[in-house]
């Protein structure tokens, strides 16, 4: 695992036009308000700012850039894309635009447009490092290797001893195993500013790749008495012992890389060949099942991001993501996925279920109800929501709210089956019922229904419900 100083990372914003700031001087203080907003992260202050100039000026290059930015720092990377490209068609020559783009691209493992954008700044403005450098680690994100060693070069031509440009240079050299050659712009590195991490973990990586385990292990160390929390730095140092066959310091190591990166399957395949060379087998095929199980996840993961990216206004999308967290137990993320298809459309009647599902699992009753509430104002209709609603209520022991939402249920379901007369306004008709504890009813609609679909497993299901929750006392030994 090789890392490098991408010079997008050390950014304010992550953006390499924001590193020359001749450019992006402010015009007016309109500019000056909407830079400061987002340098403090108001992205909500900078919509505006910059909404109230193009009401002004619709044409203005510079404040559909802002906007993109913004929309960028707030995870709207289609609609800040469409603001770039509209900046582009605008002002043709606006570097930063380009260099902004081949960023967001970069991000998005778009790595053709992604060159393509971060080529064309590099050519505006030939002379100027920070744009050169970008064009490099665009290369090496879209694994270039060789492209990116060339214009890494190029860098320190000019400046030799440009501490990124060596570590970028050592990084692309790894990459196509040229460990040798690596060395040099690591020890560059090294020589100027011996605490650098990035350098010693990259040298680390070399040497482990050599067989030179004792020096990469004295590098990790180091790095790790630096920076305790250094993920890649804690896997390198577990697979540099499991190599020397420490096996029982490799799992030490490797667990404690997953107290900061639990999601990382390859720690736990790794694992898993630590306890199979101890003689664990057991605990080495729980580790390769979880191994497995993460795999999976990112597998389903990566599509449904993919979906989502696709379609960003499509609430379905969010819902199967919140699904996928909590079946691998990320509550908050799936808390986040919920609440998102609601933001995204609330008017999709599965995403309140979802989320108030969620809530009454997670034992947060008074957040379910405020769910379904909502989901009542905006369907008053909706007889099974209504009734979830009133449920709740009667959990929570208010029962006068609860008898109010149930009794309107009762009259929408009752409305719906003299007009219609279906199965499935007879079974919300049964749900009312048991609801209200009105068992005998509800089980003679629910046999009623049986008696056209008696292997109908939903209706099985109820029934059995309703007739345990109808049980008296005098029928309990």
């Amino acid at each position: 695992m090789v890392t490098k100083n991408r010079f997008v990372q050390v950014c304010c914003f992550g953006f390499i036009s924001l590193a020359f700031s001749v450019l992006l001087t402010a015009e007016n203080d309109l500019f000056q308000e909407a830079e400061l907003a987002l340098a403090d992260k108001d992205v909500n202050r900078a919509f505006g700012i910059y909404k109230s100039i193009l009401d002004k000026d619709p044409t203005s290059a510079k404040a559909i850039r802002g906007l993109g930015l913004a929309l960028w720092m707030d995870g709207r990377n289609k609609e800040a894309i469409i603001c770039y490209q509209r900046v582009i068609e605008i002002a043709p020559d606006f570097v930063s635009a380009y260099a902004d783009l081949s960023v967001i691209l970069s991000d998005q493992n778009r790595h053709k447009k992604a060159v393509e954008y971060a080529q064309r700044a590099s050519r505006l403005f030939p002379k100027d490092i920070p744009l050169q450098l970008n064009y490099a680690d665009i290369l090496w994100q879209a694994e270039c290797y060789d492209q990116a060693a060339d214009r890494y070069r190029n860098i320190l031509v000019e400046l030799p001893n440009h501490l990124s440009a060596n570590v970028g240079l050592a990084s692309s050299l790894i990459a196509i195993g040229q460990l040798d050659s690596a060395l040099p712009p690591i020890a560059k590195v090294v020589s100027i500013d011996p605490k650098h991490i990035t350098a010693r973990y990259n040298r680390a990586v070399v040497y482990t790749k050599q067989g030179k385990t004792e020096l990469a292990i004295k590098d990790l160390k180091f790095i790790l008495r630096q920076e305790p929390k250094h993920t890649n730095a804690q896997f390198e140092l577990g697979f540099a012992y499991q190599q020397e066959k420490q096996f029982e310091l490799a799992v030490t190591t490797y667990r404690e890389a997953l107290t900061n990166n639990p999601d990382d399957s390859t720690i736990y395949y790794n694992l898993a060949q630590c306890y199979a060379r101890m003689g664990q087998k057991e605990q080495a095929k729980s580790e390769y099942q979880k191994a497995k199980q993460l795999q999976e996840l990112q597998q389903d993961l990566s599509e449904t991001q993919a979906y989502l990216e696709k379609y960003p206004n499509e609430p379905k999308g969010y819902l199967y993501l919140g699904d996928l967290y909590v079946r691998y137990k990320k509550t908050e993320l799936a808390q986040k996925s919920y609440e998102k298809a609601l933001q995204v459309s609330a008017d999709f009647l599965p995403a309140y279920r979802r989320l108030a599902d969620f809530y009454i699992q997670q034992k947060l009753l008074h957040e379910a109800t405020k769910v379904y509430q909502q989901a009542v104002d905006h369907f008053p209709k909706a007889v099974e929501i209504r009734v979830m609603l009133g449920l709740l209520h009667k959990e929570q022991k208010n029962f006068k709210v609860a008898s109010k939402h149930l009794k309107i249920a009762e009259e929408a379901a009752t409305d719906l089956v003299e007009a219609r007369g279906q199965a499935e306004d007879l079974e919300q008709l049964s749900f009312v019922y048991y609801a209200q504890s009105r068992y005998d009813e509800a089980e003679s609609l629910l046999v009623s229904l049986l008696t056209t679909e008696p292997e109908n497993k939903k209706y099985l299901d109820q029934l059995k419900t309703v007739r345990a929750a109808n049980i008296q006392p005098k029928d309990i030994d």
